[in-house]
């Protein structure tokens, strides 16, 4: 008698302790995408970057600068290279319009056309509408630790829980310092995998960190990536809310 409630004592301690370390290791990786969702937090923003497009052997450089309010729900961008010179972006919350100068139009982005590459790059037009926050959109796990970029960082794997989520399943890897995504790969229901996006040139602006180079690759393409290099990035300054109008494509 005493040898099975010897037993069980010790199943029902052990029992306990793995309850209190799967909680711990759950909680964990809650508190971490948090403080990803924060670095990505922002009133407003100002920016300048450029486009480098990489079809096989053909290479397309293009410029653009512009404003973002209300962590991207709000955003306003104008192509400043020669080729693309004066084609502009307004987004406001799920609305998208481009605007073509030399026709003068107006076109709004909806439907099969938001999942086309902005400008053929590897960056869906669905990518640049969505900003969602990981924690609400993504039942998340820590499944461990790995390098990259000679970096270490948390393995998180996402799994989405509600049904408009942008991508069934992310597995993202993040800086331990920084909490900035160094690598994220994006699947599809079937867990194929659709993109890959890889963060590099990580610094510091106030209280947040973020990738002064970004790399993505859409796998559906072949041979396919695009890289974006910001050349200016000011985080919370006074942008009028005039600048977030269909007016303000053809100033």
């Amino acid at each position: 008698m005493k040898k099975i409630l010897l037993y069980i004592a010790r199943f029902m301690i052990t029992q306990y302790f793995l309850f209190i370390a799967v909680n711990v290791y759950a909680q964990s990786a809650h508190e971490i995408i948090q403080r990803v969702d924060s670095n990505q937090e922002f009133n407003s923003q100002k920016f300048a970057m450029q486009m480098t497009i990489e079809k096989g052997s053909q290479k397309l450089v293009k410029t653009l600068a512009g404003y973002g309010k209300n962590r991207g729900e709000y955003s306003f961008m104008e192509f400043t290279n020669t080729e693309d010179r004066g084609v502009k972006y307004l987004k406001i919350k799920d609305e998208l319009w481009i605007y073509f100068p030399d026709a003068d139009d107006i076109m709004k982005i909806s439907g099969h056309m938001l999942r086309q590459g902005m400008m053929g790059s590897d960056i869906s037009y669905e990518d640049m509408m969505r900003r969602e926050e990981l924690d609400k959109t993504y039942e998340v796990k820590l499944t461990g630790s790995e390098k990259v970029h000679g970096v270490d960082c948390f393995v998180i794997e996402m799994n989405a829980k509600i049904k408009d989520a942008l991508y069934a399943r992310q597995i993202i890897y993040v800086d331990k310092n920084t909490y900035v995504p160094l690598k994220i790969e994006m699947y599809a229901k079937g867990d194929r995998m659709l993109k890959t996006m890889e963060e590099f040139n990580i610094v510091k602006s106030g209280n947040r960190y973020y990738a002064k180079k970004i790399v993505i690759k859409d796998l559906r393409k072949k041979n396919s990536s695009t890289t974006v290099e910001i050349q200016e990035l000011q985080f919370n300054i006074n942008v009028p809310d005039s600048v977030f109008t269909r007016r303000s494509l053809r100033k």
